[in-house]
């Protein structure tokens, strides 16, 4: 990986830390169902072509990525706690309902879990600069 990712998956890390509270909210650990779920959708996606290593290299690991997903989703919907309808869930990942679910009934816990943390970036970060740095930047420079 080089620095700017790198530095990606130090930010994710770090918020990651922080929604450890999502595990003592209630009888469920919101954050590790959230990862196991994400861990096993990027295996997944992983495993679609025979060749996804040759084309990916110094790219994030697998729980690196899955993570990522973990907090970008749930930061998205603390942007956006409505974006998301129990009929969007045959078209979208549901690790994303979920997540917005989680945070309909624990906004102010996770708010003050990422306190310091910019909410913004977080739910603006991009697959693909973790797994292809150079398209990531093309996609960067076309926008």
């Amino acid at each position: 990986m080089n620095k700017q990712q790198k530095e990606i998956v130090k930010t994710v890390e770090r918020a990651f830390s922080k929604l450890h509270i999502l595990d003592n909210l209630s009888t469920r650990q919101h954050r590790e169902n959230l990862l196991r779920e994400n861990i096993k959708g990027e295996k997944m996606h992983r495993s679609f072509g025979r060749n996804w290593a040759q084309y990916h290299k110094n790219t994030a690991s697998i729980t690196q990525c899955a993570k990522m997903f973990v907090v970008k989703d749930i930061c998205v919907s603390l942007l956006d706690e409505n974006k998301w309808k129990v009929s969007d869930i045959i078209h979208v990942k549901e690790t994303v309902v979920v997540s917005q679910s989680i945070v309909q009934n624990y906004k102010a816990q996770i708010k003050e879990a990422l306190i310091g943390e910019d909410i913004q970036y977080l739910a603006s970060l991009d697959y693909v600069a973790l797994v292809d740095w150079e398209l990531y930047e093309k996609h960067q420079e076309v926008a």
